[in-house]
């Protein structure tokens, strides 16, 4: 009876964890605005007409100032790029305001083996984005209301390309999940302070900077160059779409990110073993990659925008 009570006991607290909420966060602040930047670019080669369109819509942005702030004494295209990279992180820009929705930026499921017995997703990007992008295209909102939900878009597509906001271990270590990686700690080689492998790959993209802006200009030449964009895009479905992207997202968290279960990390900070030889160079392979995507795919959502 007492093994029942137990296995009862840690089964709902296995449930509750699922269901628990996740770290806001995905990529940091220069990997979203890489895929914005590289939306735009993308964007303004193929369909001016939309950058046009979501250009005047951003005039009704309710935190325009925040956003002319840091477009000061920028112009034109330069202006115009800028602006989409600040749109895909300003959701993070806007933690704890009116607009924030913390349940918005991911659609966890269990990477580790316990997904067959609790297939429960947990976060509300895939609801979110649909309803994001009816507002965005609905030419009978108002300016406000479009330029917040195409800002929302534009971060749930680079959240949903992050491997960690796909997918997330549970087991008898982590018996209310590692919550996105962020209670699994892990040090990048021997000596270095211990780190959660959520903001490990967070950070993943990011190069070294004078600033965020300048970071994500160089992941952006970087990847465009590295990973091109493919000759055929578009699609049917943009919801059904999301749900591809989150499944590769998926995979990788399970594959590359956990090694199936085989990675080794720690509850402990203080027992943060170090990472095994070649994880950080196939991490930022996979970012950069994933960051590149996400652009690219961003760009196709935002063409449906008039």
């Amino acid at each position: 009876m007492r093994k029942v009570v137990i296995a009862v006991a840690v089964s709902t607290a296995m449930v509750l964890g699922a269901l628990a909420p996740a770290p806001a966060l995905a990529w940091n602040d220069q990997g979203h605005m890489a895929v914005g930047d590289i939306a735009y670019d993308t964007l303004v080669a193929r369909d001016p007409k939309a950058v046009a369109a979501i250009v005047a819509i951003m005039q009704g942005h309710p935190d325009r100032a925040r956003f002319d702030k840091r477009l000061a004494g920028l112009t034109g295209k330069a202006r115009e790029r800028r602006l989409f990279a600040l749109m895909a992180v300003w959701p993070d820009d806007t933690r704890g305001s009116p607009h924030d929705h913390p349940d918005w930026h991911y659609a966890l499921k269990l990477a580790s083996p316990s997904r067959f017995v609790l297939p429960i997703t947990a976060g509300k990007a895939e609801t979110a984005f649909g309803e994001q992008l009816a507002i965005a295209r609905d030419v009978t909102a108002s300016r406000a209301q479009r330029a917040i939900a195409l800002c929302w878009l534009m971060h749930i597509v680079g959240d949903q390309h992050q491997p960690l906001h796909a997918g997330h271990w549970l087991s008898w270590d982590y018996p209310k999940s590692d919550r996105a990686g962020s209670l699994a700690f892990v040090r990048r080689d021997k000596g270095a302070p211990p780190v959660d492998m959520h903001e490990l790959w967070d950070s993943a993209p990011n190069r070294a900077a004078a600033s965020n802006e300048a970071g994500a200009e160089m992941i952006a030449a970087t990847v465009e160059k590295v990973h091109p964009r493919p000759a055929r895009s578009g699609m049917a479905d943009p919801s059904a779409s999301l749900k591809v992207w989150e499944r590769e997202s998926w995979v990788l968290a399970k594959d590359v990110a956990y090694q199936g279960g085989a990675l080794a990390r720690s509850p402990d900070k203080a027992q943060a073993p170090v990472l095994p030889a070649g994880y950080m160079a196939k991490m930022r392979g996979v970012a950069d990659a994933r960051v590149a995507t996400a652009g690219y795919r961003l760009a196709d959502v935002l063409a449906l925008v008039r």
